[in-house]
Formats: structure tokens, C-alpha cells, sequence
């Protein structure tokens, strides 16, 4: 059964004519069955269904809101790659020009997910087309108001889940002329390169293994564990078998969790940005300007948005193109010597050695000193600084806290009710100090 066949369930179905349409809906809305835990979710909503309770449309209004739908078309994606998705599953065509996907993008940003959804499933064109019991699906070439909107929708049908990425549009990537159909998009002027890249160009094996420790070496800081070696390993095949290039294999590399476990979770967002610079374009962030934009994206669109976004740049294909392994790049590159010195203070940072949220920025602008790992405020060394001015006989005691007042007092009961020997050999370590410190 394929998605162009029109399902119609009214209250007269049967159980078995609402199984069939249920099958239909989920192959048309997900684009798959639901997997076994994700049923536990949909138990009741498909029961409902299943019983005559909800009709088409209704089931596929509180379908699109469940975590199933979301967590495969909206999160972690581009509003505007899930707005298409969400035409092509609702609708069954593709947004067709800039006006109509203004109006949804600004519904989707201005209104939610929800409002998203109510307009399109209260909409005059999806009651004609669909009502409230027939199950949507890809419709007929009659429909369209020209060639190129068939054509779009056309490619948008034949683009599974994630085949095309998550973040663009089918809408952009045809009108830019972009290579999507092996998964990663790439622009046509990629596809030819200067004499020096191709001097750095990876053909044989040997070459491939040797670009893969360099690889390494640049994003990961390091050689991965063996243990971490399973989840790359199909990654690792591909490149060294030369399906893959440089540019394709780190655009995997860093979206997989070994990459991700290292400079991402746990960090915070400017530091994770900061060493995302460093590695892929061998440079740190240059501005305010600059890291308001990656911010905006980042924050907006998800990580992988953040490093389509880099790759896809102007800067990285005319340094890198799609075979050279990223580098740390001259003084030639920075505008200015605070910019130098900002990117040399951090191409000599290993990973983690200045913590995971104070980016080599921030900390170098402010004066602070973070070399030992733990970054400490210009006004905490001027304190020590004095302190250790002041003459031994001259120190004067620290205030005792409330918990060592009353650690004390227990040593006390204790040598009081007790043999001072068989006490002092039950004490630890921090016990016995303590004693030293008072006998001073």
C-alpha cells in the first residue's frame, strides 16, 4: 500500500477498515510504524481511534503533538525544514513560494507548534481535500499552479526521514542547485577546486589513515578509546574506503556523541562555540558581532544547524574545501593583534584544561588566570598577593567556623571520657591535624 491510495473512515467503519487507516496515517505522518516503546504513548490515542471515538482528523492533530512526531520532525530540526515536512505530511504537497512560508514561519515563531498545526488542519484547503475522516496523502500533479512546484514536491515526497538532512529545505537546496541526494547537501562550486587544495587532496589508503589521525588530532584533541572506536566505526569505513571526504567525514564526526560527549554536553554554549572555532576552522570566535550570530542559530536551530552553518561557509570552503583537514591557521588570518593573541592563547589550550564554561575570550579579557585549570578574578590574586606579604610572626588567626567549633568540642568529650591513648589511635588523619593545629 503507498501514501497515493485515499483512505476514507466514517462512523460505519469497521475495527479492521479504522487498522488499515491507522497503518496508512502513521506512513504517511511518520513516514514509518511506530516502534514498540513509542506505542506506549499512543496506546490510548490509538484505542480511541480504533474504537470510533476520534476521527481521522482528529487522531492526527493529537499525533503531530506527541513527542513521536515532535522528536522526529521538530526538534533538533530547522523551523523551516519542519514546516515543509509538516506540509508534505498534512497536506501533501510542498510550500510553494515565499509568501505562504513567511506566514507559517512567523505563525510558528510568533504562535507555537500547536497554533502551527491548528491552522493547517482548520484550513479551508485541507477540508476540501481531506475532511475530517480521509487520510492525507501526496496529491496529483493536476494540482500544482506550475512545473516547478510539482518538481519540488515531487523530490520532497521522495525524501525519506532525514535523508536530506535536518536542516535544508527541499525548497532551497533546488533553487541553489545544491547536491542533496546523498544525505549532505553541497554547494556545485565544491564540486571544483583550486591547485592547492587538490595538493591536499587524500587518495591512497595509507594518506587516509594518516588524514584520519590528523583528523583526530584537531577535533578530538586526542586519539578515540577503543570503546569509542564502535560508534565511529561505519564513519571510519566510509572515509577510508574514499566514500567519504574530509568535509563529509568531520560533518559526522562531530554530530556523533563521541564529539559531542567532548566539547558539547556539559559545556556552555559560548565555550562549546569557542572550541567548535578552533577545531573546524582553526580560529576562535572574533567578535561580539560573530558570536551573536552562531548564538542566534545555536540557541534557535540546534547543533546541527550550528555546524551546517560553518561548513557552509564562505570561510571554511575557501580555506579547507572539501579535502583538506582543518588547521590552525596564521597571524595573516586575524585582524588584529587582540585577535591573535586570542586564538594563540587558545590553539595552546587542551581540551577541559580552563574549565568547561569560561571561554579563552572572556577570561583573557578579563585578566584572569586560568592556567592552573580553575580560573581565579584579578581582585582573588591581589588578596593572596598581600597575604603573602605579610611577615610569619605578623599572621593573624582565621575566624574558626561554626563546624570546627564543633569538631573540637567532640576531641575534647572524647579525651575527657576516655584513655588518651586508645583515643588517639582511633583518630584519622584529619583528627590528628586538627590536635596539631591547637597544640601550636
Amino acid at each position: 500500500m503507498d501514501t497515493y491510495t485515499p483512505i476514507t473512515i466514517d462512523r460505519k467503519s469497521t475495527e479492521t477498515d479504522r487498522q488499515v487507516a491507522l497503518h496508512q496515517i502513521y506512513t504517511q505522518i511518520l513516514e514509518r510504524q511506530p516502534y514498540e516503546y513509542e506505542r506506549k504513548e499512543l496506546a490510548k490515542l490509538e484505542k480511541d481511534f480504533l474504537k470510533g471515538k476520534l476521527g481521522v482528523r482528529h487522531f492526527i492533530g493529537e499525533l503531530v503533538m506527541s513527542s513521536v512526531y515532535l522528536n522526529s520532525f521538530y526538534r533538533d530540526c530547522s523551523n523551516l525544514k519542519f514546516v515543509e515536512w509538516s506540509f508534505k505530511h498534512l497536506l501533501g504537497r510542498a510550500i510553494q513560494g515565499h509568501e505562504e512560508v513567511a506566514k507559517y514561519m512567523n505563525l510558528l515563531m510568533m504562535e507555537g507548534v500547536s497554533v502551527f498545526f491548528h491552522e493547517i488542519l482548520g484550513s479551508e484547503e485541507y477540508r476540501k481535500a481531506f475532511g475530517g475522516f480521509t487520510v492525507p496523502y501526496a496529491r496529483d500533479v493536476k494540482f500544482y499552479e506550475s512545473p516547478r512546484n510539482y518538481l519540488q514536491t515531487d523530490l520532497l515526497q521522495h525524501e525519506h526521514v532525514g535523508q536530506r538532512g535536518k536542516v535544508i529545505p527541499t525548497i532551497y537546496w533546488q533553487q541553489l542547485g545544491m547536491d542533496c541526494e546523498t544525505g549532505t547537501c553541497v554547494m556545485p562550486e565544491e564540486t571544483t577546486h583550486n591547485a592547492e587544495v587538490v595538493s591536499h587532496s587524500v587518495h591512497s589508503v595509507a594518506e587516509r589513515q594518516n588524514a584520519l589521525a590528523q583528523i583526530y588530532a584537531q577535533l578530538l584533541e586526542r586519539q578515540p578509546y577503543v570503546s569509542e572506536r564502535k560508534e565511529i566505526q561505519q564513519l571510519e569505513q566510509d572515509f577510508l574506503s574514499g566514500k567519504l571526504d574530509v568535509r563529509h567525514f568531520l560533518g559526522g564526526l562531530v554530530m556523533s556523541e563521541l564529539y559531542l560527549n567532548s566539547c558539547y554536553h556539559g559545556f556552555s554554549n559560548l565555550k562549546f562555540m569557542e572550541i567548535s572555532f578552533k577545531h573546524l576552522l582553526g580560529r576562535t570566535l572574533n567578535d561580539k558581532e560573530e558570536i551573536s550570530v552562531y548564538t542566534d542559530v545555536l540557541t534557535k536551530h540546534g547543533v546541527s544547524a550550528f555546524f551546517h552553518k560553518i561548513f557552509d561557509s564562505d570561510e571554511y570552503r575557501k580555506a579547507f574545501g572539501l579535502h583538506t583537514v582543518p588547521y590552525a591557521r596564521g597571524s595573516k588570518l586575524h585582524d588584529s593583534p587582540r585577535n591573535y593573541l586570542q586564538s594563540d592563547l587558545m590553539h595552546h589550550e587542551h581540551m577541559g584544561q580552563h574549565g568547561k564554561s569560561v571561554p579563552t575570550m572572556y577570561w583573557q579579557e578579563l585578566g584572569m588566570d586560568c592556567e592552573t585549570g580553575t580560573c581565579v578574578m584579578p581582585d582573588g590574586q591581589a588578596q593572596d598577593a598581600i597575604a603573602n606579604q605579610v611577615a610569619p610572626s605578623a599572621k593573624v588567626k582565621e575566624p574558626v567556623s561554626k563546624a570546627l567549633n564543633a569538631e573540637i568540642e567532640e576531641l575534647l568529650q572524647m579525651l575527657q571520657n576516655s584513655d588518651a591513648r586508645q583515643v588517639l589511635q582511633s583518630m584519622n588523619e584529619n583528627q590528628r591535624s586538627l590536635l596539631r593545629n591547637l597544640a601550636k
